[in-house]
């Protein structure tokens, strides 16, 4: 069989799940007969299997309990198996506890089922309910030598978009949903309560046990944290976060070199942005006395070779030279804080209209340039996605919908495949991304939400002289009273 497109040094940790066997190949080499498909891995593919009482679990990736920062993976997958069996619902509840970069796979003589991590970080592609893989070329490739099925590349650039990728045919995983391997079809199992308004102290409350408890387990699990700070908001949340432990924490930025005397006014959008984040870091740098380094983007001349490699092998437009970047200067034991997902507490998306033509509107920015004219090919593609994502049931709970999308596809999709393409050398870890900490942040108020006050209430109690500097800006606090 020839699989020349594919190069595994570029596919960290991958997999295929498939209703029917596949021969022997190039791609995956070990398989496991699970009850209802059969599921393949490579020599490098890291997973724990358990199995109690006939219904065994598979976990790819890694998984933590924010509840508790001492329960070991074991417990967590005993925990899992012992709900599965007994309660459903309850199942469902401990699930949504549950943060990490994951797959998991229950399997018994019932069903065979796959589940994601909260926003699919450990992403997952699949191809007419039957084929599911960790990559797209994966899956493009396999039709193709052991099918002969070649797949169509997609008329549009539709990476990102919603659950569509640039291959005809072939689509992201929901977070929300479950599949059953039995049945050949998809269930949603969150929300599955109706939605509720909650006011900021409720969501304190109810939280922030849950952002300590993450701090430990990041205490008791990686000597190195590695955060990207930029002079943004987000980022120095996420320094504020980690604190308790900012002996552990290792920041850079990547950056463009900037001469002593440069004109800031003569710079284009691009390096402004830049610029500015320059000044905001060396302040943190120097009044922290952060542990800190800039990567200079024009110390990595990125081989031709590379870039003509990792664009056949990615699902989502970024910049590669970050990937080759990654690639050399940093290693597999530490883990790379990152400092997304917030935006589900920053947008004031309220939710009076879903319908179609009003939702296409606050999505139409994300969509593919070529198609933003075309109103009658969008509601298509939404009408499409809604049905493929049972996304009424969001709608008959009444779910902020602006919101549900933008978790289960901008965050889903963009930011999945981002971390999976850009960090392929490291492990990445978000605090906010497990299911009963983004449902505590979309129910704040839309005020509560445009003001940011959940995430800057965070930044007050954990290290509130981070306020001192403003986001986005070269000023202060102390400039701001001055005027």
């Amino acid at each position: 069989m020839g699989y020349q497109m594919i190069k595994k040094e570029f596919l960290n940790n991958l997999f295929v799940l498939s209703s029917m066997k596949i021969e022997d190949n190039t791609i995956v080499n070990r398989c496991i007969e699970l009850n209802h498909c059969f599921l393949y891995l490579n020599e490098e593919s890291h997973f724990k299997h358990l199995e109690i009482n006939g219904i065994s679990v598979i976990l790819l990736g890694y998984i933590l309990d924010i509840q508790d920062e001492n329960k070991k993976v074991d417990e967590i997958l005993h925990g899992l198996l012992k709900e599965y069996h007994k309660n459903k619902n309850r199942f469902h509840t401990y699930l949504n506890m549950l943060n990490g970069r994951y797959i998991l796979i229950f399997s018994s003589d019932d069903d065979t089922v796959l589940y994601t991590d909260a926003t699919s970080m450990k992403p997952v592609f699949y191809y007419e309910n039957w084929l599911f893989s960790s990559h797209e070329i994966i899956i493009k490739e396999l039709l193709k030598n052991e099918k002969q099925i070649e797949l169509k590349t997609s008329a549009y650039s539709m990476k990102n978009f919603l659950d569509y990728t640039n291959t005809d045919k072939v689509y992201r995983f929901n977070p929300n949903l479950y599949f059953s391997f039995k049945k050949l079809i998809f269930y949603r199992f969150f929300p599955r309560e109706h939605y509720r308004l909650r006011d900021l102290d409720t969501v304190m409350k109810n939280t922030e046990w849950y952002i300590d408890t993450q701090v430990d387990w990041l205490k008791n699990n990686y000597k190195t944290i590695s955060l990207s700070l930029t002079g943004g908001f987000d980022s120095k949340l996420s320094l504020a976060l980690v604190k308790p432990i900012i002996n552990r924490v290792e920041t850079f930025t990547y950056m463009y070199r900037f001469n002593e005397n440069i004109n800031y006014d003569m710079l284009n959008m691009h390096k402004k942005t830049y610029y500015k984040d320059k000044v905001i870091v060396d302040n943190l740098i120097y009044n922290f006395n952060l542990n800190h380094q800039y990567f200079h983007f024009d110390d990595y001349k990125v081989p031709t070779s590379y870039l003509n490699d990792i664009k056949k092998h990615v699902s989502s437009h970024h910049s590669y030279k970050l990937s080759y970047l990654t690639l050399k200067e940093f290693n597999r034991e530490s883990i790379h804080l990152k400092s997304t997902l917030y935006e589900l507490a920053k947008l004031p998306h309220k939710n009076n209209d879903v319908s179609p033509e009003k939702t296409i509107k606050t999505i139409i920015q994300w969509a593919p340039k070529e198609l933003r004219e075309n109103k009658e090919l969008l509601l298509e593609l939404y009408s499409n996605y809604y049905e493929r994502n049972l996304t009424s049931q969001i709608v008959e709970l009444n779910y902020n919908l602006p919101l549900m999308l933008y978790w289960e596809y901008r965050m889903a999709n963009w930011h999945g495949n981002l971390t999976q393409e850009t960090d392929f050398i490291w492990e990445t870890f978000v605090f906010i991304n497990s299911r009963y900490i983004l449902d505590q942040l979309i129910s704040l108020p839309s005020k509560e939400r445009k003001e940011k006050s959940y995430l800057t209430s965070l930044i007050k109690k954990y290290w509130p002289a981070l306020n001192y500097f403003v986001p986005n800006s070269f000023e202060t606090l102390e400039d701001k009273r001055t005027k």
